[in-house]
């Protein structure tokens, strides 16, 4: 409490006590420099908060005072905090003095989201002076600070950025008043990380990287990325995020004819469950310290998605080995239940390879990757066990009849496309049974007698 008011009362300083006011823990002054302006931020508010004077020159340096453009103050402290994750709680005045203006900015501590980095340079304020931070002393905040429930931090998001139809919604499917549904999700009239998440009309907004981005491939995964049109970028409401997501995804993914006697049935070759159960995972279980967002990528062999996480590898191998879960986010369960996003806590994982393993499709993989930070990687192939088993035993038949294979007579005797040919024979000559020659118009594989199967 008392350095919110030494905070409060450095601010509230008239020009003439301002301008005289000796740098420390709690206030600097600078020239209105957007490099400037940013590290100071983030040193800041990774420590206990401060008060930056724009337009003067430091004490040492003569105090100088040189005065600022209101309308560049503005641009350049906004240009600033844009790039300070996480951003602080702010806000900033102009003041004048002897017919010069100068600018004041309040920054707040960011608490349990500590540290702060200014273009991903973490900073922290020592004495008089803004710091780098070293890796080792990043480490220690993110240890420190890395167990805090996130869910529950503030943003600069207020009640007037909900939107009312989900909130009305939720009141009704969880049987609570609106006002009661509020007490959970705000922080002294902030909307938290959990309610901005749920029911915030734009969560990448307040929440830096809050979105999910997709994009379609016209070739397999492992090739070169060949991208078709612009990724489709979605900022909403979890449970319509959700949904949207899964509906664009399954939009875009082939389709098996099926018979039931003589009629013919049409059903998305990946069950809609399934994925949306994935996608779900990404929003439920994504650490959100982290500035990255939730990427789905679609190929034509089979679709990915990784999102930031909260685990090491070394947890995901022990959460697979005795079967238990792990619940960083436990308040968003109370929203995406209701609305069954959410198949059941900790069974997602389970329920997907056990569905896919029904309809037969090669097993999904699931994998960590990186160690806090870390991403959680999901990609689920869109080809069936059988047919690939029966296809391949069908090449083996063909190369050991041939010398030279060529993508033309994969495609022809397999009856795939020339990007799965490709695939197929790349395969092989990683596992040394082909061996690559010519350039894209006249490449061939010459056949390794030797190594092909018995």
């Amino acid at each position: 409490m008392e350095e919110k008011i030494a905070l409060e009362g450095i601010y509230n300083l008239s020009a003439d006590k301002l301008i005289k006011y000796s740098e420390g823990e709690l206030f600097d002054r600078t020239t209105c420099d957007q490099e400037n302006i940013g590290i100071r931020i983030a040193g800041f508010g990774t420590k206990n908060g401060g008060v930056i004077l724009i337009g003067q020159r430091d004490l040492k340096e003569g105090g100088e005072i040189l005065g600022v453009n209101e309308d560049e103050f503005q641009r350049t402290f906004s240009q600033a905090i844009d790039n300070v994750r996480p951003a602080p709680l702010t806000k900033s005045k102009i003041i004048e003095y002897k017919e010069k203006k100068l600018g004041v900015i309040e920054v707040r501590d960011v608490g349990e989201l500590r540290p702060c980095a200014y273009k991903k340079n973490f900073y922290e304020r020592k004495g008089e002076s803004t710091l780098p931070l070293q890796p080792e002393e990043v480490r220690h905040y993110h240890i420190v600070y890395g167990g805090v429930n996130m869910e529950n931090l503030p943003t600069h998001a207020t009640k007037e950025d909900l939107d009312k139809d989900e909130l009305k919604k939720y009141s009704e499917l969880l049987n609570k008043t609106e006002g009661n549904i509020l007490k959970n999700i705000t922080h002294d009239d902030s909307l938290t990380i959990r309610g901005v998440i749920a029911l915030a009309k734009d969560p990448s907004n307040y929440v830096e990287g809050a979105f999910i981005e997709i994009q379609k491939y016209e070739n397999v995964l492992g090739s070169s990325p060949i991208p078709i049109g612009s990724s489709i970028k979605l900022s909403k409401p979890a449970a319509i995020l959700i949904e949207e997501a899964t509906q664009i995804v399954l939009q875009n993914l082939p389709i098996e004819r099926k018979y039931d006697g003589a009629k013919m049935i049409e059903l998305p070759i990946i069950p809609a469950s399934v994925i949306r159960e994935v996608i779900t995972n990404s929003i439920a279980h994504r650490n959100y310290r982290s500035s990255e967002h939730v990427r789905i990528r679609l190929f034509a062999d089979c679709f990915d998605v990784s999102n930031p996480a909260i685990i090491s590898e070394k947890m995901w191998q022990d959460m697979l080995l005795s079967h238990s879960t792990y619940h960083p986010n436990e308040g968003l369960y109370t929203f995406l239940n209701p609305k069954h996003l959410y198949e059941g806590r900790g069974e997602g994982i389970w329920k997907i390879k056990g569905e896919l393993e029904n309809l037969r499709k090669i097993e999904p993989e699931f994998k960590v990757i990186g160690d806090l930070p870390s991403s959680f990687y999901v990609k689920i192939n869109l080809s069936s066990k059988i047919s690939k088993d029966i296809k391949m035993i069908r090449l083996y038949s063909m190369i050991k009849k041939e010398k030279i294979i060529t993508s033309s007579k994969v495609m022809k005797y397999l009856g795939v496309s020339r990007v799965t040919a490709l695939k197929i024979l790349n395969e092989l000559v990683v596992s040394n049974l082909l061996e690559h020659e010519g350039t894209t118009k006249t490449s061939k594989y010459l056949v390794k007698k030797s190594k092909l199967p018995q």
